[in-house]
């Protein structure tokens, strides 16, 4: 093969004209998806940044793949959301977003990080787990399940005492 098919991904900050494409990866990832609208009120929240990661390469230019999105007062910050397009979950994006979220807000000032996860999710559990978030509270009844039972959501903190890349795949959380 004369020209590889390599892709490449990098984080940039969302636009509006980002928001369709956001409402449709969020309707795809959670049973509750939100609204075009609320995404457009949201990205016009001063308090709120929303960071996309865009997949390049051969006859693929700047396809959103995934998106956190987050809300920030004072010192500290929280996921409101994140999403990966179902196609490219288990690909590293998550963690790829999540890296690059936290590196931002380090630069920021920000020195806590906060989200909030259900219980059942153990990938998105995992991957928290291994940048440093620990358990904080819990929600009970938060999240509704498959079956319609309710479910226990964590909620989740991270120190954002360093950058990501003094700890390596601990990112901003303790030393190992």
């Amino acid at each position: 093969m004369i020209f590889p098919h390599k892709t490449t991904s990098l984080v940039t900050n969302a636009t509006f004209e980002d928001i369709s494409v956001l409402t449709a990866i969020h309707r795809r990832s959670f049973e509750r998806g939100w609204s075009a609208s609320e995404f457009q009120s949201l990205l016009g929240d001063k308090l709120v940044n929303c960071l996309v990661l865009r997949r390049s390469g051969f006859r693929i230019k700047d396809q959103i793949i995934g998106f956190v999105l987050t809300r920030s007062v004072l010192d500290e910050s929280e996921v409101l959301t994140i999403a990966m397009d179902p196609d490219f979950r288990k690909t590293g994006g998550g963690r790829h977003l999540m890296t690059d979220l936290m590196r931002k807000l380090y630069g920021d000032r920000v020195a806590k990080l906060f989200l909030e996860v259900d219980v059942s999710n153990k990938p998105a559990l995992s991957l928290y787990q291994n940048l440093g978030f620990e358990k904080v509270g819990e929600r009970k009844g938060y999240y509704h399940s498959d079956t319609g039972n309710p479910s226990l959501a964590l909620i989740m903190q991270v120190e954002l005492t360093a950058t990501p890349r003094q700890h390596g795949n601990q990112a901003g959380g303790k030393e190992a």
